[in-house]
């Protein structure tokens, strides 16, 4: 809860075919669409369609009647990057158009605790493969790599790379120029996210195209290293701040109300 991102993110949009509503290509055969949750990440090449993340039920469904208008063709592989509901409650409009909903081992299960007794317990769709690690999908024309790094914003983040358009989503790794959601229950680790960050930064190449959750724009949610290099020294000074407060005997409540 502790102070701000203050530099501007980066505009990073292709801008070479045209916007329809909040569908827009960034790169040849990937775009975005953002409503009203964490970014959706699509791909559309020939007959392959593959979607990260899905909003809410009703932004899906416009999300999807954007993607109709590029190709009728069914969902191959519908991407969760975590069981927030912003990025998986639309998995309940979508399923009727996809076979394969692909997330993490805790993503599904921090997605029933998350729901459990709730109205939007009988929404709840969760991904029908999983893993532990990583995972790879060979395409036509790409090839697709989802890695979990650790436990960061939640238990079970997953990183997913287009590696031949160098396109990586994020999820919410990054949330730039804008307050992180640090959800505790949801197995949070400041900690682990600055590790993460860490990791991201050094495995992924300097020219590789982001693509964030949130942002303080719809123009920001695209961004580059420097924005994940921000956020990484964003939540170590946060870290290290609430660390010193804390050893000098603030209290939880002193913390909080720190401008």
């Amino acid at each position: 809860t502790l102070g701000g991102i203050l530099l501007q993110g980066n505009f990073l949009f292709d801008g070479s075919k045209s916007e329809l509503k909040n569908f827009r290509y960034i790169k040849e055969s990937f775009g975005i669409y953002n409503e009203r949750g964490g970014t959706i990440g699509w791909y559309i090449d020939n007959d392959v369609i593959v979607v990260i993340d899905s909003q809410f039920p009703d932004t899906a469904k416009n999300f999807h009647n954007n993607l109709k208008s590029v190709s009728l063709q069914k969902i191959d592989y519908l991407f969760n990057t975590h069981h927030h509901n912003d990025h998986t409650m639309g998995n309940y409009y979508l399923k009727d158009f996809t076979e394969t909903i692909i997330a993490h081992n805790n993503c599904i299960r921090l997605q029933e605790k998350h729901n459990k007794g709730k109205e939007t317990e009988n929404q709840v769709v969760k991904a029908n493969l999983t893993f532990n690690s990583e995972i790879s999908i060979s395409l036509p024309k790409e090839k697709i790599m989802a890695k979990h790094f650790g436990k960061a914003h939640t238990g079970g983040d997953i990183v997913i790379q287009f590696e031949n358009l160098n396109v990586v989503h994020l999820g919410d790794l990054v949330f730039n120029n804008v307050y992180p959601y640090i959800d505790n229950f949801a197995e949070c680790s400041v900690e682990g996210w600055i590790e993460v960050s860490d990791k991201i930064v050094n495995y992924y190449g300097k020219d590789t195209k982001y693509i964030f959750g949130h942002a303080e724009s719809t123009e920001s949610v695209i961004g580059n290293k420097s924005d994940l290099t921000r956020m990484r020294d964003y939540l170590e000074n946060l870290h290290n701040y609430v660390k010193k407060l804390i050893a000098n005997g603030r209290s939880k409540e002193d913390i909080a109300n720190t401008d």
